[in-house]
């Protein structure tokens, strides 16, 4: 089975074999971080921005250096060789747990961190790039004075009911505002529309996690001379564009074809572009 292989706790086991104590915060409390990493044929990446995400999330949750521990670079490119992942697409999983817990309460810390590595095969769904998706909003707020706006923390549950929430009521994600109103992102993905040629995108004040493939596309769209502007901007800018556009690393750059009932022709002129520009970026990594 492809993927079965795992690193946990400093070494290579079976997935039966990596076990999280019952009593470890991040079961617990949801105390932990994580990262997910396309691979490209054997090729995280940007693993670097997502170590160094992974590094800032341990530091806000007072995490140990359990993500220090060894050459992880290299334990990936490991972890895709056992596992056959050499040749395809695949996914890695990087998770940081919280610790034991400890105490009357169970509220403190008694054991390390632990770090567990998967990875698997991801199978790229195209057809998502022609019909698009669809998105709802959520009346869950992306809160930006949160300690937890920014980083990957497995406290996943506001997402997890957002998105929920809005398959119920027939889209595919949703997008959620801040309490003031301001677009902030998608439950999993940063989110993007044009209007007159401008390519906009939430700031980050706005309670966003900052994704790799977000920085990628701004990077891409400056390469382009296609004008980027980080905003703080109501739904009706939003609804108002004339193309929507969702990143993250599984999905890479997913056109929107309605948010909240209002429709848009898919894929647009400026998701094209970029969305070759970065096909043209990942399949460098390969070569």
């Amino acid at each position: 089975m492809i993927g079965e292989l795992v690193f946990f706790d400093g070494q290579l086991v079976s997935r039966a074999e990596a076990r999280i104590p019952i009593d470890d915060r991040t079961v617990l409390y949801g105390d932990g971080v994580f990262e997910t990493i396309r691979a490209y044929r054997g090729v995280p990446f940007r693993l670097d921005r997502h170590l160094k995400r992974l590094e800032r999330g341990c530091r806000m949750l007072r995490l140990d250096s359990a993500v220090q521990t060894g050459d992880i670079a290299a334990t990936v490119a490991e972890l895709l060789h056992v596992n056959r992942l050499e040749e395809v697409d695949a996914v890695v999983r990087m998770t940081v747990t919280g610790g034991r817990s400890c105490g009357p309460t169970g509220l403190d810390r008694a054991g390390r961190s632990r770090l567990l590595i998967t990875a698997t095969s991801h199978e790229h769904r195209p057809q998502r790039s022609r019909s698009g998706i669809r998105l709802d909003i959520s009346s869950i707020r992306r809160d930006p004075s949160s300690p937890l706006a920014g980083i990957k923390s497995t406290s996943f549950m506001n997402s997890l009911l957002a998105k929920q929430a809005a398959k119920d009521a027939g889209a595919d994600d949703a997008v959620m505002l801040t309490p003031g109103g301001h677009v902030s992102e998608a439950t999993s993905s940063n989110i993007f529309w044009v209007a007159a040629g401008v390519l906009f995108t939430p700031d980050v004040g706005c309670g966003l996690l900052p994704g790799v493939t977000r920085e990628a596309v701004i990077e891409i769209a400056t390469g382009e001379r296609v004008e980027c502007r980080l905003v703080t901007s109501g739904i009706e800018e939003l609804l108002g564009a004339d193309e929507v556009f969702v990143t993250n690393s599984l999905v890479e750059i997913a056109p929107v074809s309605a948010v909240a009932g209002r429709t848009f022709a898919v894929p647009g002129p400026v998701t094209v572009l970029l969305g070759n520009r970065y096909g043209d970026l990942v399949r460098t990594l390969s070569h």
